[in-house]
């Protein structure tokens, strides 16, 4: 176990403590002349900082607000949206839905050459017709691949059957992709070659059983969804809808629009993708769309770049068409940021008045008494003489400068009296560095001091002594058995039976471990084997007493009778050897020898 002594030598508590303030109070004025151009330097990086750090956080709060304004602006029009152009659009997927939800198509396209049920199917088919707002259908069956169709003209009456699909034929490949894809509703701007129309189709699966059956839906006039959904009246702001491969179905611009996505590669699709600029505003797209479809009816809001320009994008998902809506904001156009270029500029000019008064405050309450005392502490350390300051003054600044005249009047005083405390706790520092914590004997430092102090002696004065080499017996097996802190134990209990016996003037020490050593002062060798023996038999019969037994100890002593001409080095040789004899006796022994032997 090393010791590692600890004194706090507190000066807060001695008069003398003002010295320090004083040699630190001086280090500080010493650099008065140098403090007031830093302070000006400083309040003007201040000014500079905070006049950026105001324009900044102004841009950033009008952003912020902006953004805040928008995306409440967007939801509100996103629901009007729904009431105004939206409505009619789920209002026609509805009534597809129902289209691909009756059982007599579903009867029909289990069994299509049956007279009696196409008959009844296509009466199906015509009274949904009047029911469409376009007043159009469509019914494609998988199994025949036969296309029933009729327009607003009822041009097709009695004569629905149009034609009939190929997967082979490029122009039907829209039929076959809405199959393979398996999802319930489509809607797809596809301009149909053979009919002569291009439209917003809906397209719903028929199933029966989990099985599809065809492809069933209407469709809607392009142009005219286009005026109602993708144009608004407020400036900077555009509308448009794509699908979840992000292809664009609805744009006020129709170079934009991806006719036949469905039956296309993405790499022939027109997509939102390619109006952003970097790779970064699209993952941030795609993670908006993940969003808005956890929540559908939610507007999830994110800053996209196009062209150099920035605009503040709201995506919000419809489950009700699949579809999702982005609604484009120019920020400049939109809320132009010079609206607030005169408040962030008035709370700019406020802030370095500010700093412009506070540094005339500091000059005149901080910086002068500063310099005052500056002189007097230059007058004490040169001349030695106090002249006290004027503590007219008032504040904290009064207050220095009072404690300044009571700390000068007291440095002499009390210059006694802190050396004296210095001087005591060195010592006790030394006393510490000089014992074993465990033991409270000396430790192997204190014990060499002690030794080197006895062999000057002896060569001076032929003042004869003796060692003891003291080594507990089976120690590990203490250890090992009971556990560390019952070997402490055993190390106390033998370091308080060697002091029980030794005398005033004999000194003993922990050596290391469980060794020991005693420094006898001995005019003969027989005084020094008295006291290794009765040792011996004292250590040897000690009991070290347990909670339900007891742990009886042993010890094996070598001793050693230095002699003139004996170096310290021989003399700790000696008393080794001795111990390892009294070890190879048997253990419990006690066995000496003299300096000049080894």
């Amino acid at each position: 176990m090393t010791l590692k002594p600890q004194i706090n030598v507190r000066f807060l508590d001695t008069p003398y403590h003002h010295l320090d303030i004083l040699r630190a109070t001086n280090a500080v004025t010493g650099n008065t002349m140098n403090l007031k151009p830093r302070f000006i330097l400083l309040t003007c990086i201040l000014m500079l900082l905070g006049g950026a750090g105001v324009w900044f956080a102004g841009q950033k709060i009008v952003l912020d607000i902006v953004e805040e304004w928008s995306v409440r602006y967007f939801s509100t029009q996103v629901k009007l949206e729904e009431e105004r152009s939206l409505q009619p659009l789920i209002r026609e997927v509805a009534l597809a839905r129902q289209f691909a939800d009756s059982q007599i198509l579903r009867d029909w396209s289990r069994d299509p050459d049956n007279t009696e049920k196409k008959q009844r199917a296509l009466a199906e088919m015509e009274a949904f017709r009047q029911n469409f707002a376009d007043q159009s259908f469509f019914v494609a069956l998988l199994d025949s691949g036969d296309y029933y169709h009729n327009n607003a003209a009822n041009e097709f009456a009695g004569a629905e059957y149009r034609y009939t699909l190929h997967r082979e034929n490029p122009d039907d490949s829209w039929f076959y992709s809405i199959i393979d894809q398996n999802r319930d509703i489509h809607l797809n701007v596809n301009p149909d070659v053979q009919l002569g129309v291009t439209k917003l189709w809906i397209d719903i699966l028929m199933r029966a059983d989990d099985r599809i059956l065809g492809v069933v839906g209407t469709g809607l006039d392009l142009s005219q969804y286009i005026d109602h959904i993708a144009t608004t009246n407020e400036p900077g702001i555009s509308n448009m809808l794509f699908d979840h491969q992000g292809a664009i179905q609805i744009s006020h611009d129709l170079n934009q629009i991806d006719f036949n996505s469905i039956a296309k590669n993405e790499s022939e699709q027109k997509t939102i993708w390619q109006l952003m600029d970097t790779e970064r505003d699209k993952q941030a797209v795609r993670q908006a769309m993940d969003n808005s479809q956890q929540n559908p009816g939610k507007v999830s809001s994110l800053y996209l770049t196009h062209s150099d320009k920035q605009y503040l994008t709201g995506i919000i998902y419809l489950p009700e068409i699949d579809w999702y809506v982005m609604t484009l904001q120019d920020v400049d156009q939109l809320v132009p940021l010079n609206t607030f270029s005169d408040l962030i500029i008035l709370a700019a000019v406020t802030l370095v008045i500010f700093l412009l008064l506070f540094n005339l405050a500091f000059n005149r309450h901080i910086l002068r008494p500063v310099e005052d005392l500056d002189h007097a502490i230059s007058e004490l350390r040169d001349t030695g003489r106090i002249t006290p300051l004027p503590e007219h003054k008032t504040g904290e600044t009064g207050r220095l400068m009072r404690h300044f005249n009571n700390m000068a009047l007291q440095i002499t005083r009390h210059q006694q009296e802190l050396e004296e405390r210095v001087q005591q706790r060195t010592q006790e520092l030394e006393k510490l560095t000089q014992t074993d914590p465990l033991t409270g004997l000396l430790n192997r430092r204190g014990m060499l001091l002690h030794l080197t102090r006895h062999m000057n002696r002896l060569e001076r004065e032929d003042k004869n002594f003796g060692i003891l080499w003291i080594d507990m017996d089976n120690f590990k097996d203490v250890n090992d058995r009971f556990g560390h802190a019952i070997g402490d134990r055993a190390l106390e209990a033998t370091a308080d039976a060697i002091r029980t016996h030794l005398r005033l003037y004999d000194y003993a020490a922990r050596w290391g471990g469980d060794e020991f050593l005693v420094l006898v002062k001995a005019p003969d060798e027989d005084v020094l084997h008295q006291l290794g023996q009765r040792l011996c038999y004292v250590l040897s019969h000690t009991e070290l007493p347990l909670e339900n037994a007891s742990v009886g100890l042993s010890a094996s002593i070598g001793g050693c009778f230095v002699r003139q001409g004996s170096s310290l080095n021989t003399v700790l040789a000696a008393g080794d050897k001795a111990l390892y004899q009294a070890k190879s006796s048997g253990r419990g022994h006690y066995i000496a020898v003299t300096s000049q032997e080894s």
